[in-house]
């Protein structure tokens, strides 16, 4: 038994995935990453055509009671204290703040999809009931944040403290957003759709800064090749910059703001209205996958 364990961690030693190691596959398979999901691929007029609306006019859901002007409240306090603790300064932001920044952001920011997609599927199970198409646009809101943790984490390496901060925030609010769900589930969505109008507001400045001339960011990154997963997963063009990739980034971000303003403003037990964006999504891919193919 003792040469059985032992022969089960050294197969799992071997098997490292994500990283460069020398190490071949121990079923002898070529390490490439493909996305197994389907995701979003915004086009390029669809993403210069939505960037430049935001760009002129935030989109912002206006508080409709007690509860969502908390909620924004709430948001708010965070957004300052987070700006404070990193340094981070909009009208010319350090590529350092902005590391911390985004990497902090992505950990939390897939969160919640996976909790709510959590708690809806064991009561799907527990009432032998349908679930009306939510669970999969939290799953795949869940996915997408943690695919861009994963581009940022091709490119920048995160510290010591950065990695402790995502232990701890992790924990804290995992517990609280299942709390608050299963007793308050709109809540929930209202907390993530003000958190990521500040997540937009965050990118597009990003993207001002990569595009301005002389900017700290413009210095440091204007010239950064996207990573291959983040050309793998969009669809890219193989010479793709980095800022292409915060574009997508931003798009995937005013996404998940507008849905889950969406799920909270409407009953639970109505049908996703976003379902049908999952099958073209799911169509567009497999048509991809045939042209890569050929």
């Amino acid at each position: 038994m003792m040469l059985g364990l032992a022969r089960t961690r050294m197969l799992m030693q071997a098997q490292v995935h994500f990283r460069l190691t020398p190490q071949q596959h121990p079923l002898g398979k070529e390490k490439k990453w493909a996305n197994p999901t389907q995701n979003h691929v915004w086009e390029e007029q669809e993403l210069a055509k939505i960037l430049e609306k935001e760009a002129k006019v935030a989109v912002h859901f206006k508080p409709q009671g007690f509860m969502d002007r908390l909620t924004y409240g709430a948001v708010m306090a965070c957004y300052h204290a987070f700006n404070f603790i990193t340094g981070f300064n909009k009208e010319d932001p350090s590529p350092k703040s902005l590391i911390y920044r985004v990497l902090i952001l992505e950990s939390i920011a897939g969160c919640p999809g996976m909790v709510a997609a959590g708690i809806r599927h064991f009561r799907s199970l527990r009432k032998m009931e349908r679930d009306g198409g939510w669970i999969h646009t939290l799953l795949e809101e869940a996915e997408n944040e943690r695919m861009h943790l994963l581009v940022f984490m091709n490119m920048f390496s995160p510290g010591l403290a950065t990695r402790l901060a995502v232990v701890g925030l992790q924990y804290t609010l995992v517990a609280l957003l299942t709390a608050v769900y299963v007793i308050r589930p709109q809540l929930v969505h209202r907390f993530v759709g003000y958190l990521e109008e500040t997540a937009v507001q965050t990118y597009l400045n990003i993207i001002k800064h990569l595009e301005t001339p002389g900017s700290k960011i413009n210095k440091e990154w204007k010239d950064l090749p996207a990573p291959v997963i983040a050309i793998d997963y969009w669809r890219l063009p193989k010479d793709a910059s980095f800022l292409e990739v915060v574009k997508q980034i931003c798009a995937d971000e005013m996404h998940h703001r507008d849905v889950n303003h969406e799920f909270a403003s409407i009953s639970q037990k109505e049908f996703n209205p976003f379902v049908t964006e999952h099958i073209k999504d799911a169509d567009q891919a497999a048509e991809a996958r045939k042209q890569d193919k050929k």
